[in-house]
């Protein structure tokens, strides 16, 4: 499995995520890579960067050297590129989180496990909304706002979806493969093109319970990137009515 971190200036909030992670990912003894891609960032932030990878790397061996995009593309397009550099024909799973370690580590052990152990094709997606989750948003609107957004996913798409843009997903690798050259979203709406051609394509989509930690000063910005996804929404085909008689 290839796990992508994709970073955009976040190098000290990935830090202290990777305090977490990879001593938990090392105690699991799980077949997993992890790829950070920094979307871009300023040279000396990147620089800093590509330094603590190589420190990590010296402790961890499957951190890979760090993979840097000359200008941003978006988290869509940063994880992309990191799917894109899997040549191994024994890496079977795709998958990301973010950096800023919102989604719990032992949620997210659990979330690889799970994965590794299904034989059929499933993309399994942390959620925040199913029951057993547990959330912490810092403030009533961020609540409101994610589960609207996840109305609207669900009314423009027909995906049965109750979060579609929690930060940890895992997708086959050969699904990714089927549907690369389709995915046009690069940015935050990239989560529900992904999903929804992935869904065409045959796979099942399953969510998964974690506990979820928001934390302030994070890429995501509301005003801005708000509009752009609920319009990138709106671009995606839907899916098709297996009641509709044609």
């Amino acid at each position: 499995m290839c796990l992508v971190i994709p970073c955009w200036c976040e190098t000290d909030r990935l830090d202290r995520f990777a305090e977490r992670l990879f001593p938990a990912l090392s105690a699991a003894a799980l077949p997993v890579e992890v790829q950070i891609v920094d979307d871009g960032s300023p040279l000396p932030l990147a620089e800093s960067l590509a330094h603590r990878c190589e420190q990590w790397r010296k402790q961890y061996a499957f951190v890979n050297p760090l993979h840097r995009l000359p200008v941003n593309i978006g988290k869509g397009g940063a994880i992309y590129a990191g799917w894109n550099r899997v040549v191994d024909p024994h890496i079977h799973w795709l998958g990301f989180c973010d950096a800023d370690g919102s989604v719990d580590v032992e949620d997210l052990i659990l979330l690889l496990r799970a994965a590794l152990s299904e034989p059929n094709p499933v993309c399994f997606c942390a959620s925040r909304h199913v029951p057993d989750a547990q959330a912490r948003w810092g403030s009533w609107l961020r609540k409101r706002l994610s589960r609207g957004f996840a109305a609207w996913v669900r009314f423009n798409t027909r995906l049965t979806l109750s979060d579609s843009q929690c930060g940890a997903k895992l997708i086959p690798a050969e699904t990714y493969r089927t549907i690369r050259n389709q995915l046009r979203e690069s940015r935050f709406s990239f989560d529900p093109e992904l999903l929804l051609l992935s869904s065409k394509a045959g796979a099942e989509i399953r969510e998964v319970p974690v506990r979820w930690t928001f934390h302030p000063n994070g890429t995501l910005r509301l005003r801005q990137d708000g509009w752009s996804m609920f319009w990138a929404v709106l671009r995606l085909p839907r899916k098709r009515n297996p009641n509709r008689v044609e």
